[in-house]
């Protein structure tokens, strides 16, 4: 029977501890799991007026990593999104970094985080602009992803963009500029590629001068032109599709990210006396296929 990731902290924790330390932060969270929902935390008795039965309801953590706290959450952020929307075609977008960014993401994750959501704003909102493409202010929405299903570092950033922009005219009131080439046509990936890899890089160069990355894997001069000349030539994937299914089913999907910790329990498969098992990726998907792990 699968496992909560408390009841798995609970019966593996202090073996774990043993060998691993945990940081402040990670301590402040584990303690937060383990405690929610449990008479740790507190909570309130519920009487029913009928037959007079009773039974405790103890508080949450509300921890952003706790797998049991982030429905509330998910569904107002989902919510509020839906509501932002424009009647419109939409068009769902992704920029993927490449993977010789992961060690520096690992030591610098606020500075890589910030900078790959501002440079895909930039690319955006300057292709918006670009008459020759709209020529207007665009509007999108931004959700990044650290991880694929099977718990790899893979930064990417999804947009959800509507398919035009707001036209801001001199002593006029601003009107819709629907895209020139087909309703559900925003830019060639390509072009936003190269755009989006040059704003990267460039901030790239600048926090390195700077002394920004003082924590930086490639801790030379020589290691640091290696890594730059790597991501010059590397492909900067774009990918870019209609929302058939229109925007509030690609805000269904992204808003199952936003408020999400990798350990789920989906992934836990059982946790018994002496050992735990868990499965990595999803079955039935030939890309990606569940893999079993055990601990």
């Amino acid at each position: 029977m699968a496992a909560t990731l408390a009841q798995v902290l609970r019966r593996f924790g202090a073996q774990y501890l043993d060998c691993h330390g945990l940081s402040h932060a990670q301590a402040r969270v584990w303690r937060a799991i383990v405690a929610c929902r449990t008479p740790a935390l507190g909570g309130v008795r519920v009487c029913c007026d009928g037959c007079g039965a009773s039974q405790w309801r103890w508080h949450s953590c509300r921890n952003r990593h706790c797998p049991q706290c982030q429905s509330r959450e998910r569904e107002a952020w989902r919510a509020a999104r839906q509501a932002e929307l424009l009647d419109v075609p939409y068009c769902h977008l992704v920029f993927t970094v490449p993977h010789e960014l992961n060690a520096l993401a690992a030591v610098h994750s606020r500075w890589v985080y910030e900078t790959l959501l501002r440079t895909v704003a930039a690319t955006l909102t300057e292709f918006a602009a670009n008459p020759r493409w709209l020529g207007g202010t665009a509007a999108f929405t931004l959700v990044l992803h650290t991880w694929t299903q099977d718990l790899r570092r893979h930064l990417h950033v999804h947009a959800l963009m509507a398919c035009g922009a707001l036209a801001a005219k001199p002593h006029a009131n601003p009107g819709w500029i629907r895209p020139p080439r087909s309703p559900g046509f925003l830019f060639p990936v390509r072009a936003l590629s190269r755009v989006f890899r040059g704003k990267f890089l460039q901030a790239l160069i600048e926090a390195q001068s700077s002394g920004m990355l003082v924590r930086d894997p490639a801790s030379d001069a020589e290691q640091r032109d290696a890594r730059q000349r790597a991501l010059r030539h590397h492909d900067w994937v774009v990918y870019a599709k209609t929302a058939l299914a229109g925007p509030a089913a690609v805000l269904d999907y992204l808003s199952r990210y936003t408020h999400r910790n990798a350990v789920t329990r989906r992934r836990n498969q059982a946790s018994g006396f002496s050992a735990y098992s868990g499965r990595l990726g999803r079955a039935g998907f030939r890309r990606n296929p569940a893999r079993p792990f055990s601990a």
